[in-house]
């Protein structure tokens, strides 16, 4: 096995390091020397798992589980209330922000960092690393110092624009989200600037290594060796047989099993409704409420769990027997008891709830959400509503299809999952290697 020692880097967001700890976990279960490289704040999760731990910071700011109340520098801070403010603006809006702080969230110090992965590789002799599509300066140190790698891709895969697409602009939106052409314009417009800052940053380091080329977009930079989607094959994109390979893995987490205290507050033989904005979208509390009220009236005798992050306390007013509000919920876990999941679109939740084969109510509010509403209403695989504007009778209505709407489909893609997962992924990698 040509790739023994194996080097995973994380960026410091909860949603990204954990499918990349399974990752990390699956190449150790198959023989390789795994050491993984994230912030310190995550450092006793990776030591719990028996891995080698190596403090490198990568980003400016972090999401270690707990959104906005995360320690933060102030003007992070700052740009993340920027962020929240423009998601009420609606889709447009938030992605023209997100690609305008796209510089500083995501191109960190990548001077510091090619000085220090040549420490690593001197030091530690890797053999392969495994980087995250979102850590640009990482791709853009490991291209620089020729060091082989594999991009990991937890977001949908046109994260990475590809065939003439723009960064950060969805390809297709879905029914439920207008966007006027102006608008659309306006956004291309942005993305293309941000797009070619980010291009002439990486090409004026690249420049000081006469051995490699120049390229052409510094979002569409990826390993030659494999890209590892954390996602599904709608499209038949999966490409085994030539390099780069593209690899579809549909999930990448772990069962966690459910404690007493919850088994028993979910006893129940009604209708089970999990609503989840993830950890950064929970601070939409307007949007939460409007969730709980809305589902409530539709659904009066259905158990309610709401992950309601640092609104929870304000919205305890709307607690009761069947309506479990907390900061924090058990999500994996508590998955596979619930029937209908109510959330934002994010690539985690979405995996979880498809490998259970569980009803999605998906609001799309930021990022990749739009492509991943898309390919679930084009799929029929779950409902999608617009988070500024959708009514009381718009929720109940797709609850209402949900339940009464086949389930073939579903149940083809969460066998599809089921048999994937990351060691799919890490099983092609090194047996290619080794031939």
């Amino acid at each position: 096995m040509k790739y023994k020692k194996i080097f995973l880097i994380s960026p410091p967001f909860y949603s990204h390091f954990n499918p990349l700890l399974v990752l990390a976990k699956s190449f150790q279960a198959h023989g390789a020397e795994v050491t993984f490289g994230c912030s310190i704040e995550f450092k006793d999760k990776i030591v719990e798992e028996n891995l080698n731990f190596y403090e490198i910071d990568i980003n400016s700011n972090k999401n270690i589980g707990k959104g906005e109340h995360a320690a933060q520098p102030d003007t992070e801070r700052m740009r993340l209330e920027e962020f929240f403010e423009s998601t009420k603006k609606g889709a447009v809006e938030t992605l023209i922000t997100q690609s305008r702080h796209r510089k500083a969230d995501m191109l960190y110090n990548p001077q510091k960092l090619i000085d220090q992965l040549k420490t690593i590789d001197e030091s530690l002799d890797i053999d392969l690393y495994v980087v995250d599509i979102l850590s640009y300066s990482v791709t853009l140190s490991l291209y620089f110092l020729e060091l082989p790698f594999v991009t990991f891709c937890p977001p949908h895969p046109n994260t990475i624009p590809r065939d003439g697409r723009y960064f950060n602009v969805p390809k297709n939106w879905p029914q439920a989200i207008t966007v006027e052409e102006e608008d659309l314009e306006k956004l291309k417009q942005v993305s293309t600037q941000t797009q070619r800052e980010f291009t002439e940053v990486f090409n004026k380091i690249i420049a000081e290594n006469k051995s490699i080329q120049p390229i052409s977009n510094a979002f569409s930079l990826v390993s030659e060796i494999a890209v590892i989607y954390n996602y599904f094959d709608f499209n038949d994109n999966e490409k085994r047989e030539e390099n780069p390979k593209e690899l579809f893995i549909g999930n990448s987490f772990e069962a966690v099993a459910l404690d007493k205290e919850w088994m028993e507050r979910i006893e129940t033989e009604e209708k089970k409704i999990m609503i989840s904005l993830g950890t950064f979208l929970s601070n939409r509390k307007d949007v939460l409420e409007k969730l709980i009220l809305s589902a409530r009236a539709s659904h009066p005798d259905a158990l309610l769990i709401v992950s309601a992050g640092s609104h929870a306390e304000a919205l305890q007013k709307y607690s009761s027997p069947n309506t479990i509000i907390k900061g924090f919920i058990p999500q994996v876990a508590l998955m596979p008891y619930v029937d209908t999941v109510v959330f934002h679109g994010g690539c985690n939740t979405l995996t979880e709830a498809m490998y259970h084969g569980k009803e999605m109510v998906i609001l799309p509010f930021s990022s990749d959400q739009f492509n991943i509403a898309y390919d679930i209403e084009k799929q029929n695989l779950g409902r999608i509503l617009d988070p500024n504007n959708f009514s009381q009778q718009q929720l109940a209505t797709a609850l209402s299809e949900l339940e009464e709407s086949p389930k073939d489909n579903l149940r083809y893609w969460q066998n599809v999952s089921r048999e994937r997962g990351a060691d799919y992924a890490v099983k092609e990698i090194l047996e290619t290697d080794s031939m």
